[in-house]
């Protein structure tokens, strides 16, 4: 017995100095925009039918909020109906929608949406569901801008998750308004229930 453990040992020991194997490419699907819902969602067809997409990563201020409309708005801009895009599929969520990097093909260029809507201002990256600092930067160099939602007063500044907590009664008020930053972002990354501070 002692002889299978030390050789058990000694395989866990010499596996351990192997290269990591490299992340598998996540799977990428071809489709067409046939309806935006709202800053983070939307309609497309596949070559297998319909579904539903979310926007990976990052939160858009839902339409009852400041910005919410506006958020919705630009998403659109952005996505023409017969638009084609790629999934770039992460996972499907409760509501077996398809979460993804939604990528634009239009004039030969192939624009992250996701990066595109962080960058313009008109989203927040998603605490939770972010693995990856670089999405705080680009929420970061938005709100020093002062680039859209970030335009709005500080008091306008309210985390989507924290705005629906409150909506279903999960918190009495919304947090006092305070100063988001990049290192606050980053603090939580991936942090179940996350919010901004």
């Amino acid at each position: 017995m002692r002889r299978i453990s030390l050789c058990l040992l000694a395989l866990t020991y010499a596996g351990a100095g192997l290269p990591a194997e490299p992340p598998k490419p996540l799977p990428v699907l071809a489709a067409t925009v046939t309806r935006i819902n709202d800053g983070d969602s939307l309609e497309v067809t596949l070559e297998s039918g319909s579904v539903r997409v979310r926007l990976s990563a990052i939160d858009t201020p839902e339409y009852d909020q400041p910005y919410g409309a506006t958020s919705s708005a630009a998403l659109k801009a952005m996505l023409p109906l017969g638009a084609s895009v790629e999934l770039e599929v992460v996972t499907q969520d409760a509501f077996k929608r398809i979460v993804a990097t939604v990528w634009l093909l239009a004039d030969g260029k192939r624009i992250n949406i996701n990066e595109a809507m962080l960058r313009e201002g008109h989203a927040w990256g998603y605490r939770r569901y972010m693995r990856d600092a670089r999405f705080c930067d680009l929420e970061a160099q938005a709100r020093d801008a002062k680039r859209g939602l970030w335009a709005q007063p500080v008091t306008d500044w309210v985390y989507p998750p924290e705005w629906r907590f409150l909506k279903n009664g999960e918190i009495r008020a919304l947090p006092v308004p305070y100063g988001e930053t990049r290192e606050t972002c980053v603090a939580v990354l991936g942090m179940a229930g996350a919010a901004t501070y």
